[in-house]
């Protein structure tokens, strides 16, 4: 049987990919810096176990379904996919541009609280991909700051980099053509970032990304997401029925014009969310420019300037969470991840596992109950 340790032998991979560095490694495979023989190009290449791939025969299916998806967009604010295949039949691995900087939770963990002017020159180019990716007919569904990436030197409106398409979820028969999307159960996304239809087996369409884009938003004012819990049903029932808290109520002062954009894109029934990202930007510049001149014509001297923070910014809050059973803390400021870890894999395998582990014990113990009332 395959193993991690199998392809250390095979410095070269496919013939075409000098590995030089294991840069990560996720439940799903391994990331590695390599560079291609020919070409000299540097790239971060994802492999996927052997072993795994032969235990879940959706993952290879998936996979491939990141592949197409990012390949598909072609987008400055996307991680760009130059290669995809499978080594022995068994090894998938997928060839992505190497990105030198900090993923968008490592930022917003040093920074803490924003202030919104901060907030908008890293939420702009996210909704400029998102927005390419709905254009294509793309939903990401696993929208959060472990999955964007900030560049070192360049422009944030050109570094930004939204990564891990393994959950999108591809509406386009002409991307689809004779492929097959993988059977997918249990949840889809992180719990933190999830829209309320995706709890349920309602198909999830662009507006849950919007949902997550207001969740990211939120947490970069505020320096914490707005529902957290102590587990993940309690997450849940939070997304599904309170009311997204004021950013008051996290310490901080942030105009309401631009609290109501938030408000909009959280909307619990997606039609009444706001309808895409181009419209969640315009809605957020619209509100940054009435803020201000709100605040000149009362005389205040704040302004909404990068330098000049309107928030009092606390020191960020560490939502976490412990899954039941388990003594792992997920928690979404903190750890780091660099351009060596940027395709660690998502949180929401091992929460579905969980949750369908329970289950399966619950029935388990019910039947044995029964049992035992028809023997007596």
């Amino acid at each position: 049987m395959a193993t991690t340790h199998s392809i250390s032998g095979e410095p070269i991979l496919d013939g075409r990919y000098q590995l030089e560095k294991r840069l990560g490694q996720g439940g799903m495979g391994i990331v590695f810096k390599g560079r291609h023989i020919f070409l000299k190009t540097l790239h971060a290449i994802k492999v996927i176990l052997p072993d795994l791939v032969g235990n879940d025969p959706n993952l290879a299916t998936r996979f491939r379904q990141e592949a197409l998806a990012a390949a598909a967009i072609r987008h400055q604010n996307i991680i760009a996919v130059t290669d995809f295949g499978v080594v022995r039949g068994t090894m998938p691995f997928l060839v992505m541009e190497f990105v030198r900087g900090k993923s968008l939770q490592d930022v917003m963990s040093e920074e803490g609280a924003m202030p919104p002017l901060r907030a908008f020159e890293l939420i702009q180019p996210i909704c400029a991909g998102i927005a390419a990716a709905h254009r294509q007919n793309i939903v990401h569904r696993d929208l959060k700051p472990l999955n964007v990436m900030i560049q070192d030197g360049v422009p944030v409106s050109e570094g930004a980099k939204i990564l891990d398409f393994g959950l999108a979820k591809i509406k386009s028969g002409e991307l689809l053509g004779s492929f097959i999307a993988a059977q997918t159960t249990g949840l889809m996304g992180s719990p933190f970032y999830m829209a309320p239809e995706q709890w349920s087996d309602e198909p999830p369409d662009a507006r849950a990304d919007i949902y997550s884009l207001g969740v990211m938003l939120f947490q970069m004012l505020s320096g914490e997401v707005p529902f957290k819990g102590s587990s993940i049903p309690s997450i849940m029932k939070k997304h599904l029925t309170q009311d997204v808290p004021s950013l008051a109520s996290k310490g901080v002062d942030v105009p309401p014009q631009i609290e109501a954009v938030i408000l909009h894109a959280m909307a619990k029934e997606p039609k009444r969310r706001t309808a895409s990202a181009d419209q969640f930007v315009d809605e957020l510049r619209a509100a940054m420019a009435a803020a201000s001149a709100t605040l000149k014509r009362t005389g205040e001297t704040a302004e909404i300037d990068p330098g000049k923070t309107l928030v009092s910014a606390p020191p960020p809050a560490q939502p976490t969470f412990t899954a039941k059973g388990s003594t792992t803390a997920f928690d979404p400021m903190a750890g780091t991840i660099s351009a060596a870890s940027l395709e660690q894999e998502q949180q929401k395998t091992l929460f579905a596992q969980r949750e369908l582990a329970r289950e399966a014990e619950a029935k388990r113990k019910l039947a044995e109950e029964e049992e035992q009332k028809r023997k007596a």
